[in-house]
């Protein structure tokens, strides 16, 4: 674990804090001090302290300082392009419920002046700790202990922590994966007794946590322990048909779930491709059939599972243009484990562009890698096809044609007779009979089109 010092922050962030402790206490406090003692570069740098709003106005009024929470008096600061958050020492004000502390909906906070209580309201102990020059690091709840064992525990009560706020889950399985920590028993628990509150969150808060985590090193292991959990269903209730779903084919040595996750931890850390793999196989329990000798074979499952996964993808409310690839990329995902000529190379190209048949072919060999290899080869030359491909340029479109509608209708042509020449010409092309040269493409079309 990294050491902390003032030399860690910028001059701006150590003028923020002298200030803060020039007329009051002030602290550098939460996320930026673990990524610090993790030995990464803090995305964002927050202050809490002791002094009130209006005094906090005052302070910082050269920066134009935004009232965007005063009522849980947070002031925010825009210095040299970089956003920083100061907050006034809070605690939340709890009512109990079967023997459980929950705030209530009005006057969920209060101020304080002393730091061990605003500490005492973060979600997990890797976040619950402070710092400043002449303190150090404050760390009640042994945070740093966790940071060393690479585990998640929540600050004090796990239960009540969740009830607060329930997207407090899927941070947990988000650090889990992203940090490559694990969650402590107690963590585990209150999750298993109090997943059910993720219902409540709007759909948008959980996509963005659950993208967030799927790119983590850990998700293996993650995602893994949300199906432990029974969380996993509750974002995707379609994955549930794949647990413990064997798959009674050679080509497969993995059950479906534990194939899935293998192929969602091989691919490369690409949101588009981390989706795809997720959902690549989702139809395979509902097309499954067995033929004379008892294999089972699932044909279509790419055609259904596209259609499935534009379905998951659009309730999660995910952008238009990420489900447009990821349902692109499921349904062409057996393409690739066929012998391709060289034409219907190109044409892949032509029609998905590079970015994507990079992401088919990453998912390919992901997919592949993840099956009985008794069976099937992961061995290929696909991106030094893809590489050579693109040399010759064939991720051209009827658009980038050397002759267009214009030049067509010169010759005579009208109507749906100029996207038909225009379809055969790009075909031609990418099968290289012809090259993208406008006097060759004139001749050939009035070579075949036109009678003599």
């Amino acid at each position: 674990m990294n050491k902390i010092s003032i030399n860690n922050f910028s001059d701006v962030e150590i003028e923020i804090l002298n200030k803060l402790n020039k007329y009051g206490k002030g602290y550098i406090v939460g996320g930026a001090i673990r990524d610090i003692l993790l030995g990464l570069k803090p995305k964002d740098v927050d202050f809490t302290t002791n002094l009130p709003y209006e005094t906090l106005k005052d302070l910082f009024n050269k920066y134009n300082p935004k009232e965007t929470g005063k009522s849980f008096g947070v002031l925010r600061i825009r210095v040299n392009n970089i956003d920083y958050e100061i907050a006034k020492f809070r605690e939340d004000n709890y009512e109990e419920k079967d023997g459980i502390k929950i705030i209530p909906e009005e006057k969920k906070v209060s101020f304080v002046d002393d730091i061990k209580n605003d500490l005492a309201r973060r979600d997990f102990t890797i976040n619950a700790m402070a710092y400043n020059e002449t303190e150090g690091i404050v760390d009640l709840y042994n945070g740093q202990k966790d940071i060393e064992n690479k585990v998640i525990n929540f600050v004090g009560n796990a239960e009540e922590r969740i009830i607060e706020d329930p997207l407090r889950v899927l941070r947990a399985f988000r650090f889990m994966s992203r940090l490559n920590f694990s969650l402590s028993e107690n963590t585990i628990e209150g999750i298993k007794k109090q997943k059910d509150l993720l219902k409540n969150i709007p759909e948008e808060r959980i996509t963005m946590e659950f993208s967030k985590l799927l790119l983590g090193e850990n998700i293996k292991n993650t995602l893994t322990l949300m199906k432990d959990t029974g969380v996993l269903e509750l974002i995707i209730p379609e994955f549930k048909a794949t647990y413990d779903f064997e798959q009674y084919n050679p080509h497969h040595n993995l059950d479906l779930f534990n194939h899935i996750i293998s192929v969602v931890n091989k691919v490369p850390a690409d949101l588009e491709l981390k989706y795809s793999a997720l959902l690549h196989d989702i139809a395979k329990p509902i097309v499954q059939t067995f033929d004379e000798k008892g294999i089972a074979h699932y044909k279509t499952h790419e055609i259904v599972g596209a259609d499935m996964a534009r379905d998951i993808l659009t309730r999660l409310k995910l952008p238009v243009k990420l489900i447009d690839t990821v349902t692109e990329i499921i349904k062409k995902h057996m393409i690739l484990y066929r012998d391709v000529t060289d034409k219907k190379f190109n044409k892949l190209l032509s029609e998905m562009g590079y970015d994507n048949l990079w992401r088919l072919i990453e998912h390919s060999n992901a997919d592949n890698s993840s099956k009985n290899n008794e069976v099937v080869s992961t061995e290929n030359d696909l991106h030094e096809r893809l590489k050579r491909a693109v040399e010759k340029q064939m991720q051209i479109t009827v658009n980038d044609l050397a002759i267009n509608g214009k030049d067509l209708i010169e010759l005579g042509f009208t109507g749906t007779e100029i996207g038909q020449i225009k379809r055969d010409l790009l075909d031609k092309y990418l099968s290289e009979e012809i090259k993208n040269k406008k006097e060759e493409m004139l001749e050939y079309v009035k070579e075949k089109y036109i009678k003599k």
